[in-house]
């Protein structure tokens, strides 16, 4: 039987190292529990390695934009003339911009997170709630992936965020309830 599940293990790897955002998508919903009570430290990992894996799959999605076409940027916002920043706002570059910024710093606040659970309960809830800049705005991103030409605007789209309207009030109810509860170290 062991050596069967360590067969399973093996064969199973390539496709969880594939799986689309929707699978993806699908196993952060369900490491959020639902809303099931307690929240303990390995539930919470659990939720966060699901988290870790999602946006390093949305980053890895995300196309860059060139150096010049950063240059052009920061030159286009770099001044007080709205109809110029409402232009480049609105570009399909600054899209991509801005959604690899947001990408890169949700897949860094979760590789700290996953490195904090079960250790200093003030420090895992700051991240645990800085974390949830990155679910703060599902229909911007929604905006952007389809400015971008990344994506249909849909919410199950070609990337998912439907586990999003569940992350929120697990983090402010469930992993807070834990944390206070939790004895101090």
């Amino acid at each position: 039987m062991k050596r069967l599940l360590a067969l399973l293990a093996v064969v199973s790897l390539p496709i969880i190292a594939q799986a689309s955002t929707k699978e993806l998508d699908i196993a952060a919903m369900q490491a959020t529990r639902f809303g099931l009570k307690p929240m303990p430290a390995a539930d919470r990992q659990a939720l966060a390695e699901a988290a870790l894996a999602y946006w390093k799959s949305f980053d890895s999605r995300i196309p860059r934009n060139s150096p010049q076409t950063l240059e052009w940027l920061r030159g286009e916002m770099n001044t007080t003339d709205g109809t110029r920043i409402s232009k480049v706002t609105g570009s399909p570059e600054y899209a991509v911009m801005h959604l690899a910024d947001i990408s890169e710093n949700c897949v860094s606040l979760f590789e700290s997170l996953t490195k904090s659970i079960a250790g200093d309960r003030l420090t895992e809830m700051y991240l645990w709630t800085k974390t949830l800049s990155c679910h703060k705005s599902p229909d911007d991103l929604l905006v952007y992936l389809q400015r971008a030409g990344l994506s249909n605007g849909r919410y199950d789209g070609e990337f998912q965020l439907q586990h999003f309207g569940f992350y929120h009030s697990t983090v402010t109810g469930h992993i807070a309830n834990a944390l206070i509860s939790e004895p101090v170290q």
